[in-house]
């Protein structure tokens, strides 16, 4: 990689903090905190630094030059293009932590480190992705257990129904290609860890996620390093990620 290049590359997966206090965006100790125009409780992946990115990496889906997901008012646009987490906490630590919700976990200092290590990662615009509403925002991807691959099994096998608008635009393989997941190896039996509450299993699924980050954020910088590098610069976040790293 170029220095640009690995710039966007760290950037991408930075940790983001959603605060709709802070008055702009900007990176400080390594975390990229932003505002949201989004309305609705904060949201890492609708705050206004990832909306931002979407609008660089998904315009050929949204609209060309003039792609905007969020109204004035922070409401969206269209419910089929909404920023989402593609690998999410819940379902990992459910099982990880003994099966316990949210409500009844353990206090945080009593967790495995390699959870710890995962919540403070998983909020980065490499882990973030624009799908339908229904699919991500209002849904554990179509299922019980907010699997990546499950979902990935549904779009590949063509069983995914009344969202025509943003599947019509895609094969297969050009969906994970407009993802930066080209090539992507669906698992054998995803759901498996988490039916069977293998703790060994997710903490293991924890170290392919990062590897999936890795590969995504470089798909990414290839495809967009210059619009990216110019978007983290008029924010100001690149001086300050050189200094840091």
């Amino acid at each position: 990689m170029t220095e640009k290049e690995n710039t966007v590359y760290k950037i991408l997966l930075t940790p983001i903090k959603c605060d709709k206090n802070v008055p702009k965006i900007c990176l400080k100790d390594n975390v990229i905190y932003s505002p949201q125009l989004y309305k609705s409780t904060p949201d890492e992946d609708m705050s206004d630094f990832s909306v931002g990115f979407y609008k660089i990496v998904y315009k050929d889906i949204l609209g060309g030059n003039n792609v905007e997901i969020l109204n004035e008012d922070g409401t969206y646009k269209n419910e089929n293009y909404m920023g989402d987490t593609i690998h999410s906490f819940n379902s990992l630590a459910n099982v990880i932590l003994g099966n316990r919700s949210q409500k009844e976990r353990s206090p945080k200092e009593e967790w495995p480190k390699e959870l710890i290590d995962y919540q403070s990662k998983y909020h980065c615009l490499a882990n973030f992705w624009v799908i339908p509403m229904c699919h991500g925002r209002t849904s554990a991807k179509l299922n019980r257990y907010d699997s990546l691959d499950s979902y990935l099994n549904k779009v590949y096998s063509g069983v995914i129904k009344n969202t025509d608008e943003y599947f019509q635009k895609f094969t297969y393989e050009s969906f994970l290609e407009i993802h930066g997941m080209s090539g992507y190896k669906i698992s054998d039996n995803p759901l498996e860890i988490y039916i069977s509450k293998d703790k060994e299993g997710c903490i293991d699924e924890i170290q392919r996620i990062y590897s999936f980050w890795n590969k995504r954020a470089s798909e990414i910088v290839k495809k967009y390093n210059s619009e990216l590098y110019d978007y983290f610069d008029g924010l100001g976040l690149i001086n300050v990620a050189e200094t840091t790293n």
